[in-house]
């Protein structure tokens, strides 16, 4: 069962919403992509747990903040311990070796093991007594590793499902008690990033209309209910592409009231205010 299910992080949904709106710099289209395949990689990870959801208590995206910071994409509690899950969507070939990875600066194994050794330390406080096993988890099967040893702390695409297997073996029987425990790490979760990728802009810098849920061109008006994509073809029917402007200007521009002049002009005179009023009335 998951007790914190995974959401699209609040830094993604602005990236998201101001993409086609505002020319980005190189490290934030990077940023972009990379937070894509990592949220990706996360729910490929997520639907190989499905058949340990009986048995695990699953806790996503956890961050813990104790003078450091540390991310882990899945936290499972179990009667027999606590398994520590990040997830890699990586394709193509890469190498890792006894000193990690290469051309890596950021080595990922370098990061679970900081991970583990922070969770461990507050379970230490916190006086929980289960054994903690970190993994580093690669679930795109487009990806090759070379190098790897049986010692690593890693699973391999190809070892996923015999690796969830496993965890159903050991998990053993769900209690109260491990509830408690996951509600009690739960509780230490913080929402807060310092290190999350701010990207400046007003009402005035941030480019307005309708544009496509596919290559995000602005659309034009194919008919009175539809609305066309003249560089991908796709059509969409003029209320939808409406609220979900509308739900990227609710993401950009958080506490400001959704009055029917403000998203008119968000739209960029797409759609009537008269249109506006009778889609976003209720």
């Amino acid at each position: 069962m998951q007790i914190k299910s995974r959401n699209i992080p609040a830094e993604l949904r602005v990236l998201e919403s101001l993409n086609g709106r505002m020319a980005f710099l190189p490290e934030v289209d990077r940023q972009l992509r990379n937070m894509r395949d990592g949220l990706a990689g996360e729910c490929r990870l997520d639907l190989a747990l499905e058949s340990v959801s009986d048995c695990v208590i699953q806790i996503s995206d956890f961050t813990l903040a104790r003078n450091q910071l540390c991310q882990i994409d899945a936290v499972l509690v179990s009667a027999n311990g606590i398994y520590l899950l990040d997830a890699k969507n990586w394709s193509g070939r890469h190498t890792v070796g006894d000193k990690g990875f290469e051309r890596l600066t950021n080595d990922p194994l370098d990061q679970l093991k900081r991970a583990e050794k922070l969770f461990c330390r507050m379970l230490e406080y916190e006086r929980i007594p289960l054994q903690v096993l970190s993994r580093l988890v690669f679930v795109n099967p487009e990806m090759t590793l070379y190098g790897v040893q049986p010692e690593m702390p890693i699973v391999l695409p190809q070892q996923l499902p015999e690796f969830v297997s496993e965890i159903k073996r050991h998990a053993g029987v769900l209690t109260e008690w491990e509830m408690r425990v996951a509600q009690r790490i739960l509780a230490k979760h913080s929402e807060d990033n310092p290190y999350r990728l701010k990207v400046d802009y007003t009402w005035e810098t941030v480019g307005k209309g309708m544009l496509c849920t596919s290559c995000r061109r602005l659309l034009v008006e194919k008919s009175h209910k539809y609305m066309w994509c003249p560089v991908c073809q796709v059509v969409e029917s003029k209320g939808a592409a409406l609220l979900r402007t509308k739900a990227e200007m609710d993401v950009l521009f958080p506490g400001c009231k959704p009055e029917v002049d403000r998203l008119y002009r968000f739209c960029g005179g797409m759609v009537s205010k008269r249109g506006i009023f009778k889609a976003t009335r209720n």
